[in-house]
């Protein structure tokens, strides 16, 4: 075509304009999409939407075929048109019409031209007769760009939205088998839309929308839903059969699509359990079809069980995280096939490993909020509350049953570590090396060198693994030794970072570093108690090294909250460092009253630091009122403190005399 134009005298691209128009729409379709789907991929980032461009160009001449066409005709506007007697005819160029409007809004949203893309997808609903469904929801042609971005900053969307029911009767055209695909792809479309301009409220009428297409499809047609590219296909008898199946498959996964969405804006909205559930529908409906990325499926159901588990729903929590995992091994042995070093290769290794890191990571959290919430209930509580517990364990295992993957089988996984909070240390030291020992396979990969803020938070959740098991333990000895191991952790861990760059971080370090070094004391004095005697010299000596390790940290914390300037404590703390900074000083002041002196005077000068550091607190909650609260407990021990200790020091003063 280009030798026998070009051999006429005509341009190049006239030469092109001539061939689409000589071809047939099914080519046209073909080509477009080819330019939408693949060639757009292996665009320049200097022109980014070259192929989505040239596909638009292509989009809307097929746009003005199909209009001149419908022009023609003597189109029938019946509902019969979409019925599931089938498209042919003028029913199909309107179906035809709807897809081309829908593609044109796809593209002129992902070229970030949204109200374009907005007006060609409400368009395309109307075509098919969802029209309905616009009306009660928001238009930015109707109200303008700039009201619905101030709606969006303001939270105030549903001044927007039209006083027309939020439910609209679905049309029999909206839900025919040519049809469905496209409608409930427009109202995801949408959704997507408004969610990007943080109209939620909006984007959620819109799903839900596409819910009830959905629904209604499977109520009332018999006739397998076909695809959008099929509606630009001619094909035998064998290939309908395959083009049946096509968009049987198609139209469940666009309605795996609708879960996904409104997982998101259900947590935009503050609903984490409507989110939570229809994640895990979504998940669900993965496996089942069996259409899914080994990765992001893992990840996804790791992340969910977080959720879970801070809901104190530990068994559905251990389920998805040994569904991960059980996914995740399966993945493996695809992994590691032999292949050639390729950029691809390379990229899916590293996307495996560090997925494997991250559900480990997972594994590990669970394990610690496992024996965070057995920590709590081994400390005597409300009976009421009690029984409001023990009367939520049935509801929560009909829960675990509905949330189940059915696919999979992963008893032997769980089996591995308990799914309820333990009573005592046998019971609660399986879920502490369960932990230490994901979170062990975490670090692996999560190397100082290469990954700080993660290999950080890592070793702070080991170091809370010892924490929470030397809670459980007896000895006074062997718990000191728990809290020796967080040392060893923590204080390797600071040794390697800058402060001047990790400065948040160090802070963290130092202050968990400071209370750990105050409960070993705590150890040492109760052995000293039990022990009914006087500290012996090696005891006291002891005892000084933890209270003033734990002073020197905490003076690091507290250092770190100098202004730059002055080198000053500032005269008003951060609301995130205010009450951390007061307990510093309430730590300070209880320290210095407990180190063991030999003499009178020592004692007096680590009395009067103590009461230093009492007032320090009971002074600026005077300046600062609304801290009394924040302070309530600490500040009147303080206060008691500041009237008892210059007492005491009269009364070692009057004996040293």
């Amino acid at each position: 075509v280009n030798t026998l134009a070009c051999g006429r005298g005509l341009p190049l691209c006239e030469a092109c304009f001539i061939f689409r128009q000589m071809a047939s729409l099914e080519d046209q379709y073909q080509k477009a999409w080819q330019l939408y789907q693949e060639e757009s991929h292996h665009d320049l980032d200097s022109e980014p939407y070259k192929s989505k461009y040239a596909a638009r160009e292509i989009f809307e001449e097929l746009k003005s075929r199909l209009s001149k066409q419908l022009d023609e005709d003597d189109v029938d506007d019946s509902e019969g048109a979409f019925s599931e007697e089938g498209v042919d005819g003028v029913g199909l160029t309107r179906a035809r019409m709807a897809a081309v409007v829908y593609h044109l809004g796809v593209i002129a949203v992902e070229t970030e031209e949204f109200s374009t893309g907005e007006e060609h997808l409400n368009k395309a609903l109307i075509i098919i007769g969802d029209e309905g469904s616009i009306s009660s929801g928001v238009s930015s042609a109707t109200v303008g760009d700039a009201e619905v971005v101030a709606a969006a900053l303001r939270g105030a969307e549903e001044s927007l939205l039209s006083e027309v029911c939020e439910v609209s009767s679905i049309s029999p055209t909206a839900i025919a088998p040519a049809t469905v695909a496209l409608a409930i792809s427009c109202h995801n479309q949408l959704g997507i839309l408004w969610s990007n301009r943080a109209l939620y409220s909006t984007a959620k009428r819109h799903l839900d929308r596409a819910n009830m297409l959905y629904d209604e499809y499977q109520k009332q047609c018999t006739k397998p839903p076909r695809t959008i590219h099929s509606l630009f296909t001619t094909c035998n008898e064998k290939e309908s059969n395959i083009d049946d199946i096509n968009g049987i498959d198609a139209l469940e996964k666009l309605h795996t699509l609708t879960f996904y969405y409104l997982a998101q804006v259900y947590g935009h909205l503050g609903v984490p359990d409507k989110s939570a559930w229809y994640c895990h529908s979504t998940l669900q409906r993965q496996l089942a079809s069996k259409d899914y990325d080994p990765i992001d499926w893992s990840i996804n159901a790791s992340t969910l069980a977080q959720f879970y588990q801070g809901k104190e729903q530990f068994r559905v929590a251990r389920h998805l995280l040994a569904s991960a995992s059980k996914v995740l091994s399966g993945h493996e042995a695809e992994v590691d096939t032999p292949q050639e070093d390729t950029r691809e290769v390379t990229h899916s290794r590293e996307r495996y490993q560090q997925c494997k890191a991250d559900v480990a990571r997972c594994w590990g959290r669970y394990c610690l909020v496992l024996l965070e919430v057995s920590c709590d209930r081994a400390i005597p509580d409300d009976p009421q509350e009690q029984e409001s517990v023990i009367n939520h364990q049935p509801e929560e295992e009909t829960l675990d049953k509905q949330l189940q993957f059915v696919q999979l089988e992963v008893s032997d996984l769980e089996s591995e570590v308990a799914a309820s909070p333990g009573e005592n240390f046998d019971e609660v030291r399986p879920v502490f090396l369960a932990g230490l020992r994901w979170l062990t396979t975490a670090r692996q990969y999560y190397t100082l060198e290469d990954h700080v803020s993660d290999h950080v938070s890592i070793i702070q959740e080991m170091s809370h693994l010892y924490k929470a098991l030397a809670f459980f333990e007896s000895s006074e000895e062997r718990r000191c030794k728990m809290h020796k191991r967080r040392v060893d952790l923590l204080t390797a861990l600071v040794q390697e970072l800058n402060p001047q760059y990790y400065v948040h971080v160090c802070r963290q370090i130092n202050y968990e570093l400071a209370e750990t070094y105050s409960a070993m004391m705590d150890n040492k004095l109760a052995l000293v108690e039990n022990g009914g005697s006087e500290p012996t010299p090696p005891q006291a000596k002891k005892i000084n090294t933890l209270a003033t390790s734990s002073i020197q940290y905490f003076l690091h914390y507290l250092d770190s909250l100098k202004d730059i300037i002055t080198g000053e404590q500032p005269t008003v703390y951060s609301e995130d460092s205010v009450r951390p900074a007061l307990v510093a000083w309430f730590h300070l002041g209880r320290l210095w009253s407990k180190l063991v002196a030999t003499n009178h005077q020592t004692k007096i000068q680590n009395l009067a630091q103590s009461l230093q550091n009492y007032k320090r607190l009971v002074e600026y909650c005077d300046r600062n009122p609304h801290c009394q609260s924040l302070m309530a407990q600490e500040l009147a021990v303080c206060r008691e403190m500041v009237q008892l200790l210059p007492l005491k020091m009269e009364q070692l003063r009057a004996l040293s005399r």
